[in-house]
């Protein structure tokens, strides 16, 4: 079985599970926890760059979970996931909101040079992105992170945020030319040490 196909069938409830889960069978409880576990974890860590802070809103959120499990309606096997991690990303949104840290500055013009949108991140190995991304700041990276991983619209990140959509459309456009710049600083290193 590939990874990404793998990686779906973690993030699969099936709808016994549920039942189980709102009857309070803690040994489902658990095993639902402990299945989702790395996935949740990894997204906040996405957003807030700190395994700490990650691990604690994997927990608020799970608690939040809990608590609303009973109103939950099940759609299909990725409708919880869906539902937990939609969860996960307002408390990080809302623990990045409590920083008042996003940094956010205005669209500013770039030169068709600096335009990062043709560069290919595909072949960089998953957990080194995600280590790139990480260390973005923290306004380049909760919206590229809204916009390329979750798939929001600039519209839908600016009303999240309470920005502009200008200032979302910078911020994304500003942490793609860092990571570029990454990418070219880590493709000449390997030149060099070919040499």
């Amino acid at each position: 079985m590939c990874y990404v196909a793998l990686s779906i069938y973690m993030r699969q409830v099936q709808l016994h599970e549920i039942i189980a889960c709102q009857s309070q069978n803690s040994d489902v409880v658990g095993a639902v926890f402990q299945r989702l576990h790395p996935s949740l974890v990894s997204l906040s860590y996405r957003y807030l760059g700190n395994s700490e802070d990650a691990q604690d809103v994997v927990m608020v959120s799970w608690m939040k979970v809990l608590e609303r499990l009973s109103s939950f309606q099940y759609q299909h096997p990725l409708s919880f996931y869906a539902w937990i991690k939609k969860i996960c990303v307002n408390e990080c949104l809302g623990i990045l909101r409590m920083r008042n840290n996003f940094n956010l500055q205005s669209l500013q013009d770039l030169s068709e040079e600096e335009e990062p949108w043709s560069e290919d991140f595909s072949d960089i190995d998953a957990r080194v992105l995600l280590r790139w991304v990480a260390d973005l700041p923290e306004g380049y990276r909760t919206v590229f992170n809204l916009f390329a991983v979750e798939g929001f619209s600039h519209a839908e990140i600016a009303q999240m945020l309470e920005i502009s959509e200008s200032t979302s459309k910078s911020q994304y456009r500003k942490a793609r030319l860092r990571l570029l710049r990454v990418l070219q600083n880590q493709n000449n290193r390997s030149k060099s040490h070919e040499k």
